[in-house]
């Protein structure tokens, strides 16, 4: 019984990582389209929020069984509210890879190309977030505490990249009143980014919890 329960409990926690790798590429597609102003995949990554959500849903449906069916000690607990949790974080960073993608949608013709110095910062954001959920997936995967720890220090690095687009915009909108629509769609984007860095950072809490049992806030 135990080696048919430790055999479920992998595969369970194994969904995990694939649903982060599904919401990684969605990260990745949702900001190749913000650099190509590609609306059509933008449209895609809107509708593929769709699966990532059926599967964090799936994930739930998992835990209520393993918890009700094999009645797992406090070890096996605590990693099955560890998935559970993290899951959470997880479709709530592609929800905002799907925002960043409607911003997108929105968007007429090429505005975005006008402000160059904030796609750059739009850039940074994108590259520290999507290395971030590749990160923290593998310390998941490793119940590596001391790389959770580094990465959810990274985080401090995208609020202060969003600190800098929020000068800038507000910036270029005092010089010419016609990017006002412009600068608020940069916000959105820089938020949501910001907002996924902060979900990684839960994620790493969660594997900290994972190791000691102990609830630890790292940012």
């Amino acid at each position: 019984m135990r080696e048919t329960f430790d055999t479920e409990l992998q595969k369970f926690t194994d969904n995990l990582y694939r649903l982060g790798n599904a919401a990684n590429e969605s990260v990745h597609r949702a900001m190749q389209a913000y650099n190509n102003n590609d609306k059509e995949l933008a449209h895609e990554v809107v509708a593929d929020d769709l699966r990532i959500n059926a599967l964090t849903v799936d994930i739930e449906q998992e835990a209520y069984r393993l918890i009700v069916l094999q009645q797992p000690v406090a070890q096996d607990l605590r990693k099955i509210f560890t998935v559970l949790q993290a899951s959470s974080d997880i479709e709530r960073l592609a929800d905002h890879a799907a925002s960043i993608s409607k911003q997108i949608i929105r968007r007429k013709g090429t505005q975005h190309d006008q402000v160059e110095d904030i796609d750059s910062l739009i850039n940074e954001m994108g590259q520290h977030v999507t290395e971030m959920i590749s990160e923290v997936l593998e310390a998941y995967r490793n119940e590596d505490v001391q790389a959770a720890r580094e990465i959810a220090h990274k985080d401090r690095q995208v609020d202060e990249i969003l600190k800098q687009v929020y000068k800038l915009v507000s910036s270029h909108m005092k010089e010419d009143t016609s990017l006002v629509g412009v600068g608020i769609s940069y916000i959105g984007i820089a938020n949501s980014l910001e907002r996924i860095g902060d979900y990684v950072t839960n994620i790493c809490e969660r594997i900290l919890y994972l190791h000691s049992g102990d609830i630890v806030e790292l940012n």
